[in-house]
């Protein structure tokens, strides 16, 4: 296993040398060890493979003489916080250091690094290394590196990159930065990318890779394998079959050619049994129909049924990923958010300032409702007691029909067409529900204020507002789905804000009947 050991002692000559004895004398492999002094105090770093005890190790390099302090951690977010600390007070290590990492785990790294110690790194990183981390660095971080590094060295490292994750970089680049990339890229690789840069890059089209296998139809297998064997292509356990025209006819696994004699043609292998997606295709749906049918590569084609391009399961499992991101930040109630600690405090406050001023407004309309049955509340003081009851137990109700029904629309299992489905299933499960919770309600109300009246009138309200705010809850994401918005949109605050309104609403008119009644 490899881990990361952190050594601080006395500043003094040899004591590199002495830690780093310890570690060879107990079987550790040093792989990268850089140090440095401040202020009397000595810095040290060590990578290491080693299979033994790093408590034991931690407790023998502790007694080498001037030893302060010594921190292992297996390489890995687990050695996150330590390697970042160490950079801060030596930003230059950080170019030995970052070889030897993920590149998720090494962004990570930079993530904890204020902006001026990153921008100092970044020219500093092997080429390899930023083409590694550019197609995974947060919108803010790209934007520094493309500002620090010359547009060269961003070109440079760009060029190690599949077409599909250069494009989505060059995406992500400013419009100034993104025209002097492109200018000193070669032609055939602008050639390259040209197909996907016609694409926005939330689609298919965007997504696809055509770094992909294809032949026509009459190739043998002997001319198929022989082009495979240079490994030019992205994937590699398919190929397409394409006739004359390019148009996509079918596939052919790359197994199912080593069982068959080198001179016969694809056609005779070829199979049929494809789904196939057009290039402006959300990249949701895209996604929606690789799980539906379980398959880890779907090719894009044209609307002449030219093939021109596949988006594989990596792409999807990054979509999957993003769009749920976005749709808890969505019911959170706040706009979509690169990384958290690298938003800018301006940015946050822009994406949380509009949902909550909304949301406030709207409240108000709660406070009116309240105001407008002050005269009940002033003759029955209790009844002010159950508000906050109220209010919750509909916006739980509401937030669990939104959830649920928000999932499957994520996952495809409902439409708008199935909008009376939806509808008969919540009044039925909320009817159960709310059957069940009314008793609890009206002994948890008659314990409270010992009134039978209020009590039946809180049971009989707590009934109703979790049948309205379940259906409401419910129907909600359904709608948004047919006015083309996220459904994710109806999120948890705004459907609470609603469901207070409704509950305040219902609450107050059954206390006026049911007062006036009993």
């Amino acid at each position: 296993m490899r881990y990361v050991i952190y050594v601080e002692g006395v500043d003094r000559p040899g004591l590199l040398r002495d830690v780093s004895d310890v570690i060879s004398r107990y079987e550790g492999n040093i792989l990268y060890s850089v140090g440095y002094g401040s202020k009397g105090i000595g810095y040290i770093l060590f990578i290491i493979e080693y299979e033994g005890s790093p408590e034991y190790l931690e407790r023998v390099i502790s007694d080498v003489r001037g030893v302060h302090k010594v921190n292992i951690a297996e390489l890995g977010l687990d050695a996150v916080d330590i390697i970042s600390g160490f950079i801060k007070g030596n930003p230059s290590a950080a170019s030995g250091i970052a070889p030897y990492m993920h590149p998720e785990d090494f962004i990570m790294v930079l993530i904890r690094l204020d902006d001026d110690v990153r921008r100092k790194i970044y020219s500093t990183l092997p080429t390899n290394v930023l083409s590694l981390i550019l197609p995974e660095l947060p919108k803010e971080l790209l934007e520094e590196v493309s500002e620090v590094i010359p547009s060269k060295t961003l070109v440079n490292a760009l060029m190690k990159l599949e077409p599909d994750d250069l494009v989505d970089v060059l995406q992500d680049l400013s419009p100034s930065i993104r025209r002097a990339v492109i200018k000193l890229l070669p032609k055939e690789k602008i050639e390259e990318i040209r197909p996907l840069l016609a694409y926005p890059p939330e689609t298919a089209g965007g997504l696809m890779t055509t770094s992909v296998p294809k032949y026509r139809a009459d190739a043998t297998i002997a001319e198929v394998l022989n082009d495979l064997g240079k490994g030019k292509y992205e994937i590699s356990d398919l190929i397409y079959v394409v006739d004359g025209e390019g148009r996509l006819l079918g596939y052919v696994t790359v197994p199912s050619l080593f069982k068959a004699s080198p001179n016969t043609k694809l056609e005779r292998l070829l199979r049929r049994d494809y789904v196939a997606v057009e290039p402006m295709t959300d990249q949701e749906e895209v996604a929606k129909l690789m799980i539906k049918f379980d398959m880890t590569k779907i090719p894009v084609v044209d609307a002449d049924g030219k093939l021109l391009g596949v988006v594989t399961i990596d792409d999807v499992t990054d979509v999957l990923l993003a769009e749920e991101s976005e749709d808890m930040l969505l019911f959170g109630g706040v706009m979509r958010v690169e990384h958290y600690l690298t938003a800018r405090v301006k940015d946050l406050f822009k994406k949380r300032f509009v949902w909550l001023i909304f949301l406030y407004l709207v409240e108000n309309i709660t406070a009116r409702i309240v105001s407008s049955y002050s005269d009940i509340i002033s003759k029955v003081a209790i009844l002010a007691a159950f508000i906050p009851m109220i209010l919750d137990t509909g916006g739980n109700a509401g937030s669990q029909s939104a959830v649920l029904v928000t999932r499957a629309l994520a996952l495809g299992e409902l439409t708008i067409r199935d909008v009376l489905r939806v509808l008969s299933k919540e009044l039925l499960t909320s009817l159960l529900l709310s059957i069940t919770i009314a008793p609890i309600a009206f002994l948890f109300a008659y314990g409270v204020s010992f009134n039978v009246t209020v009590s039946i009138a809180v049971a009989l309200a707590v009934l109703l507002v979790i049948m309205s705010c379940s259906v409401i809850g419910g129907l909600l994401p359904l709608f948004a789905s047919a006015l083309k918005i996220d459904p994710a949109v109806i999120s948890a605050p705004l459907l609470t804000t609603i469901a207070d309104i409704i509950g305040l609403s219902i609450y107050f008119v059954t206390l006026s009947i049911v007062l006036k009644i009993i």
